[in-house]
């Protein structure tokens, strides 16, 4: 019976998801998932499984725990931002290597202020859990949306995709600001896409719905 209840109830949440998709969205017909994060709440306590956003996780993180933030403060690292061409970075310091990928900047997405994107790029580098697209091409999650500042990952792939940790997808996203870039009245906006060799994308956009 629980079981039964869970599958109804993640089945309503991307039908309300879906259904908040404006009909002329790029994105309107792919299946939008709700990301899952396997995460700490305390210090070396056992693991849990929350679904959302990142900023909508960490919201519930603070819920369980007020004191999240100090448990688990951000590295530098999780606060840089960094080139990820592949070019200056020894194998310690790199994630995912981008070098090479396509992409292309704004396009059919609409742009949203980088500073936005920036601050998502960061909670995904700080929150555990291996992001898990079911087969695609075309079945995308969006990790991050804030202040109409959304970042999407997408499966190309024919098979179930797993990557390593959500800071892979903040690895594409950074990419994506690093190269698109467009300043408007002294505010720096950012929209765009960068495709991977192993058959997954990430996507940088403004978005309105819900976010």
């Amino acid at each position: 019976m629980e079981i039964s209840i869970l599958i109804s109830a993640s089945v309503l949440c991307l039908q309300a998801f879906a259904s908040l998709i404006p009909d002329h969205d790029p994105l309107k017909g792919r299946e939008v998932t709700i990301p899952e994060w396997e995460v700490e709440v305390i210090p070396g306590g056992d693991k849990v499984v929350l679904r959302g956003t990142v900023e909508e996780v960490h919201a519930q993180l603070l819920e369980r725990n007020p004191n999240w933030d100090t448990d688990f403060p951000p590295s530098a690292e999780d606060l840089s931002e960094r080139d990820l061409s592949g070019e200056g970075f020894t194998p310690i310091e790199k994630r995912i290597n981008f070098a090479g990928s396509k992409y292309f900047c704004n396009g059919r997405w609409p742009t949203t202020a980088r500073a936005r994107v920036v601050e998502g790029i960061a909670y995904l580098r700080r929150v555990g859990g291996k992001p898990r697209l079911r087969a695609g091409p075309g079945r995308c999650s969006r990790v991050s949306c804030s202040w109409n500042a959304a970042i999407y990952w997408c499966n190309d792939a024919k098979s179930t995709k797993t990557l390593q940790s959500f800071g892979s997808i903040a690895d594409g996203a950074q990419y994506i600001i690093n190269r698109c870039k467009t300043r408007v009245g002294g505010a720096d906006y950012t929209a765009g896409q960068v495709f991977h060799k192993t058959n997954w994308n990430v996507i940088v956009r403004n978005e309105n719905s819900g976010c």
